[in-house]
């Protein structure tokens, strides 16, 4: 893709308010996936009922974690270790509650990062540093003991999207369907209306059960 300014505040306006669910690693580690849900309005029609996409960051060279537990203060405790990205995705299946994340701003922004601590939860090498791309993402979650703060960055050489099936979404459709979605709720757009959205929602497929029944975000 365009790794301009222009390209990458498209791509970070497709991410606002989106749901990060999962991570997972290519046995080759080849790519790095988020499995994620976005809010993307089709040029025509309402909005799009299977919100899956599968961001695939190519040629990763680090993945980093970063789950803490919420306080009462709004803030968050210390760093609690994660052995393996298989206890990323116990943590993702344990979940009772999901969030969105919101900010804009995604990309290749290290003050993102500046309350870590020295040592995140977990890190992956996955190979050289072929890009000089950053992605940060987070979930502002809960599991039946609590709230917790998952987060985390990628870096990585270039990105594609994938609907959940597999099939290819051009960068060009992805950036456009979550331009056109923040335009039309700006507007006010009837697609957009809360019965709209429940009415597209409904038997909507997740990543995750516990997603499935998500309120109106609009």
């Amino acid at each position: 893709m365009r790794w301009d300014e222009q390209g990458r505040t498209a791509v970070e306006t497709a991410l606002n308010e989106a749901d990060v669910l999962g991570l997972r690693i290519g046995s080759s580690a080849e790519w790095c996936e988020l499995l994620v849900h976005v809010l993307a309005l089709p040029e025509s029609g309402p909005i799009d009922p299977d919100a899956r996409r599968i961001l695939r960051l190519n040629a990763p060279a680090r993945v980093r974690v970063l789950l803490r537990k919420s306080l009462p203060d709004g803030g968050f405790g210390p760093a609690l270790p994660l052995a393996d990205l298989a206890a990323v995705e116990e943590f993702f299946a344990g979940l009772t509650w999901s969030g969105q994340m919101y900010g804009w701003r995604f990309l290749d922004e290290p003050a993102l990062t500046a309350d870590w601590p020295a040592e995140p939860s977990l890190t992956v090498h996955c190979g050289p540093d072929t890009g000089a791309r950053e992605l940060y993402w987070f979930n502002e979650c809960g599991r039946t003991d609590g709230g917790y703060c998952i987060e985390g960055t990628v870096s990585f050489a270039d990105l594609t999207v994938l609907r959940a099936n597999g099939t290819p979404v051009s960068i060009a459709d992805f950036t456009a369907d979550g331009r056109r979605y923040w335009q039309a709720l700006n507007s006010r757009d009837e697609r957009l209306s809360g019965e709209a959205q429940r009415v597209a929602q409904t038997g909507t497929p997740g990543w995750r059960l516990y997603t499935r029944a998500s309120a109106d975000r609009g």
